[in-house]
């Protein structure tokens, strides 16, 4: 284990420990919030309880099918809008601006729209992940050398070699960035 990785696991249990005293010596009461070894107990009891394991399941298989679903549409739409400019250009302020608007305020349309179910919860997951993978993407693939590309073309390599041979191998810190962003948000 690293110097650092071990100072953040210091950091973290310090601040677990003060949390702790401080509820228990009663800074914060208990209807605000419970001992965070209280909080681990219960944790524990509904796990090993099983009451909870199907929706637990089913809320990760949402969280997943969404999160596939924004890599790979991002993916492809990153890759199809990279060279079109006028596509780019009409699209990059929705980009820029599209955090600023509450998902969630769309859920009761969703619900309309998919019914009660699954499918507004996938939606919203696709949602928030698919433009975190766009940008990151995009701003990987805007980075990839020219020179890069034309090596590839004077290869004889088609357009669709040099995506997956040249750049997207080279965006590939920035995809993975994108895919971070993803899972956090489609978890959320």
């Amino acid at each position: 284990m690293t110097r650092v990785a071990l100072l953040r696991l210091v950091v973290i249990a310090a601040a677990l420990a003060l949390v702790e005293a401080m509820c228990r010596l009663g800074w914060i009461d208990r209807f605000t919030m419970q001992p965070p070894t209280q909080i681990g107990l219960d944790f524990w009891k509904l796990l090993r309880s099983g009451k909870h394991v199907d929706a637990i399941g089913k809320t990760l298989a949402n969280a997943a099918l969404g999160f596939a679903l924004a890599v790979s549409v991002g993916v492809l739409v990153a890759v199809l809008i990279h060279r079109r400019r006028l596509l780019r250009e009409a699209l990059e302020p929705l980009f820029a601006t599209y955090y600023a608007i509450p998902v969630l305020a769309f859920y009761p349309l969703l619900i309309i729209l998919f019914g009660v179910g699954d499918g507004p919860k996938i939606t919203i997951a696709f949602m928030l992940g698919v433009i975190a993978i766009i940008v990151n993407l995009l701003n990987g693939l805007d980075r990839v050398p020219r020179v890069l590309v034309k090596t590839a073309r004077v290869l004889g390599m088609a357009p669709a070699q040099i995506v997956w041979r040249v750049t997207l191998p080279y965006a590939a810190p920035y995809l993975l960035t994108g895919v971070k962003f993803a899972l956090a948000y489609s978890l959320i």
